[in-house]
């Protein structure tokens, strides 16, 4: 029986963000879809020498982050350089708004915005 069903879950429960009691219900990471844009800049930028480059971030960005749909909570985990991760429990969430443009209704991605209790600002964002 294996204790953990994605390896970055591992990551999350050695660091404490996951709790013993605690099951991550689904893993979401950031769609190529969502950096197309910069994907084609790095294609243009090719010829300039620095394309390359730009790809390279983009890619290590995209692959860095994830959501963790838990059973009480969403996680947000971004790697880069640095490591953040912050977390938003269900009954501390006010309000979602969902964005999605023309292209995004095609490709299916879209932007979620969560709202939290006492706060005015959006806590966790991202593109599915």
């Amino acid at each position: 029986m294996k204790l953990f069903k994605y390896k970055s879950e591992l990551v999350l429960w050695y660091l404490g963000e996951i709790h013993k009691d605690e099951k991550v219900l689904k893993v979401i990471k950031l769609s190529y879809w969502a950096f197309l844009i910069c994907y084609i800049l790095g294609i243009i930028f090719l010829i300039f020498g620095t394309g390359l480059l730009f790809i390279i971030v983009t890619t290590l960005v995209r692959r860095g982050t994830a959501y963790y749909i838990t059973e009480k909570r969403i996680i947000y985990q971004t790697i880069f350089l640095s490591r953040k991760i912050s977390s938003v429990t269900y009954d501390k969430i006010q309000d979602l708004h969902i964005t999605q443009a023309i292209f995004g209704r095609i490709l299916g991605i879209g932007t979620i915005h969560i709202n939290t209790a006492g706060s005015t600002f959006i806590e966790v964002k991202f593109l599915v």
